[in-house]
C-alpha cells in the first residue's frame, strides 16, 4: 500500500512538470469540447426541420378543417363538399413519420446525417421520394461530421499512447531501473500502478468530457440513467482495452522511441488498416446494389401496370385484399373511373416493385450481416456500433424506423380505403382520429452488453499477452 501511494504521488509531481502531457490533456479537452458543440449543431437542426415539420402540419390541418366550412362562395362550396374525401386528406394532411433525435445523438451522430430522418406517409408508396432528403456539402458526407464518438475511438487511443509509452523507459533512462531492482521492488508492479495513474487521470477527463457531453445532450433530447450509464460502460471498457494494449508493449521493454512506434503501429492497425481491409472485402464480395435499376424497373412497371384492363386490376386487388370485398361493385370496378382501378393501379405496382425491391435488400442484408460480422474483429468499428447503438443513429435503427413506417402506412392505407371504396367521406369530427406515427423505442441494454463481449475479449487477450512477455523478459534477464 505504501509502495502505492508512492508512486501515485511520485506520477503526480511527475505529470505536473511534463508539459508535453498537460498540453496533450489539454488540447484533447478542447478537441471534445467542439466536437460536442459540433454534434449539437447537428442535432438542433434536425429539431429545428422537425418543429417546422410539426408547425406546417398543423397549418395543414387546420386549412383542412376551414374547409369544411368555407362556403362563402361557389369555389369554395365545392372545395368544402370534396374536403372530406379520402383522397384529399391524402393530399392535404398526410402524416409525416419522425425519427426524432435522442439526446446522445448530440454525442455519437451515426448515420442520422446521411439517412432521411422523417418523412410523409401515404396511402401509396413512393420507392423513388427523395423530398425528404435534405441537401448535404458531399465533402462533409465523405468525411462524416465530427462528433464525441470519433474524438473517443480514434483520438483518446493516441493521448492513452502518449501518457503511456515511456512508463518502463523512462526508469531504465533516467537510471531509476538499476536502483529499484537493488532495492528488491517489483519492476513489474511499479509499471501497472504507473499505468493504473495514467488511467485514472485518462478515465476522468474522458468523465469530465463525458458528463458535459450527457448535460448537453439532455437540453436538447433529454438522456436517461440508463443510456448515460451504458455510455461509460463501454468507454471504460475501451480505454482498459488500449491500455491492456500499452501494457503489453511497455512489457516488451525496449526503449521509449521505439515502444511508440510500436504502440502507433498498432493504432494505425486497429483504428486505419484493419477498418479499410474489412470494407475493401466488403466491396469485393458483397457490392452494394446500384438503386438506379430499381428506379428504371418501377417507371417500366407504373407503365405495365396502367395499361392492364380494370377488370383484371380490380380482380387482383380484390384476391390480394379481401377484406374489402364488402364493397365490391362489378358495374364501377370495371371502368377507369371507378375507385378499384385507381387503388388496384397503387396495389399491383406496389407489390411488383417491392418484388423487385426485395432482393436488393437481401443483398443489402447479406452485406450488412457481414459487416457486423467483421465488426466483433475489429475494435473501432465495434466501439462505432455500440456508440450508434446507445444513441439509436445507427444502421439498424434506421432499419428499424423503415420498418415501423412500413407498419404505419398499412394502417394508414387501410384507414382511408375503408371510406373511399365505399364512396363515403371523412367527416370533420372524423379528422380528429385520423392515426398518427408514433416511433417505438427499443431496449438496447442487451445488444449493447452483448456487443461489448469482442472488447472484453481483445482486453483479456492483451493481458495474458503482457503477462507471457514479462515472463519471457523475466527469464531471459535472469539467464
Amino acid at each position: 500500500m505504501n509502495l502505492f501511494k508512492t508512486i501515485f504521488h511520485f506520477e503526480w509531481i511527475q505529470l505536473k512538470r511534463q508539459y508535453t502531457q498537460l498540453l496533450a490533456l489539454a488540447l484533447f479537452l478542447v478537441i471534445g469540447f467542439y466536437a460536442i458543440h459540433s454534434g449539437s449543431n447537428v442535432i438542433r437542426h434536425q429539431k429545428t426541420v422537425i418543429d417546422t415539420l410539426n408547425q406546417q402540419y398543423n397549418k395543414d390541418y387546420a386549412l383542412a378543417i376551414k374547409k369544411f366550412t368555407d362556403t362563402l362562395t361557389p369555389e369554395t362550396k365545392a372545395q368544402a363538399a370534396n374536403a372530406g374525401m379520402p383522397q384529399m386528406i391524402n393530399f392535404r394532411i398526410a402524416p409525416i413519420a419522425i425519427n426524432e433525435p435522442s439526446g446522445l445523438a448530440v454525442l455519437a451522430i451515426g448515420q442520422r446525417d446521411v439517412n432521411p430522418y422523417y418523412q410523409k406517409v401515404k396511402s401509396s408508396v413512393n420507392f423513388l421520394d427523395n423530398e425528404n432528403v435534405e441537401l448535404s456539402n458531399p465533402t462533409i458526407l465523405f468525411a462524416g461530421n465530427f462528433d464525441l464518438s470519433f474524438v473517443l475511438i480514434y483520438l483518446l487511443p493516441l493521448l492513452i499512447i502518449t501518457l503511456c509509452y515511456n512508463s518502463y523507459a523512462e526508469e531504465k533512462e533516467q537510471g531509476t531501473y538499476a536502483l529499484l531492482s537493488i532495492q528488491s521492488a517489483s519492476i513489474l508492479k511499479i509499471m501497472v500502478y504507473k499505468l493504473l495513474f495514467r488511467g485514472v487521470i485518462v478515465i476522468i477527463i474522458v468523465m469530465a468530457l463525458s458528463t458535459i457531453g450527457f448535460i448537453v445532450s439532455g437540453s436538447i433530447g433529454g438522456v436517461t440513467l440508463s443510456d448515460a450509464a451504458l455510455w461509460s460502460y463501454v468507454t471504460v471498457l475501451y480505454i482498459a482495452f488500449w491500455f491492456a494494449i500499452c501494457y503489453f508493449f511497455v512489457q516488451l521493454r525496449n526503449n521509449s522511441i521505439i515502444t511508440a512506434l510500436k504502440l502507433v503501429g498498432a493504432w494505425l492497425f486497429f483504428l486505419i488498416l484493419l477498418p479499410s481491409v474489412s470494407n475493401s472485402y466488403l466491396s469485393l464480395t458483397k457490392p452494394i446494389p446500384l438503386r438506379a435499376n430499381l428506379a428504371s424497373f418501377a417507371r417500366h412497371a407504373s407503365e405495365e401496370v396502367w395499361s392492364t384492363k380494370p377488370v383484371i386490376l380490380a380482380d387482383s386487388f380484390n384476391k390480394s385484399n379481401p377484406q374489402y370485398n364488402s364493397s365490391i361493385n362489378l358495374e364501377k370496378d370495371s371502368t377507369r373511373s371507378g375507385e378499384r382501378f385507381i387503388v388496384g393501379y397503387y396495389d399491383l405496382l406496389e407489390r411488383k416493385v417491392s418484388r423487385y425491391a426485395h432482393g436488393i435488400n437481401s443483398e443489402l442484408e447479406k452485406r450488412n450481416l457481414s459487416a457486423q460480422f467483421l465488426a466483433k474483429f475489429n475494435p473501432s468499428i465495434t466501439m462505432q456500433y455500440l456508440y450508434n447503438g446507445i444513441a439509436q443513429s445507427g444502421r439498424n435503427d434506421y432499419k428499424e424506423f423503415e420498418n415501423q413506417i412500413s407498419n404505419f402506412q398499412k394502417k394508414w392505407k387501410h384507414h382511408l380505403y375503408s371510406k373511399q371504396l365505399i364512396g363515403a367521406n371523412f367527416t370533420k369530427e372524423e379528422l380528429t382520429s385520423l392515426p398518427k406515427f408514433a416511433k417505438s423505442k427499443l431496449s438496447t441494454i442487451s445488444e449493447i452488453l452483448k456487443g461489448s463481449i469482442s472488447l472484453w475479449i481483445g482486453f483479456i487477450l492483451f493481458l495474458l499477452l503482457a503477462a507471457w512477455a514479462g515472463k519471457r523478459k523475466s527469464i531471459n534477464n535472469y539467464n
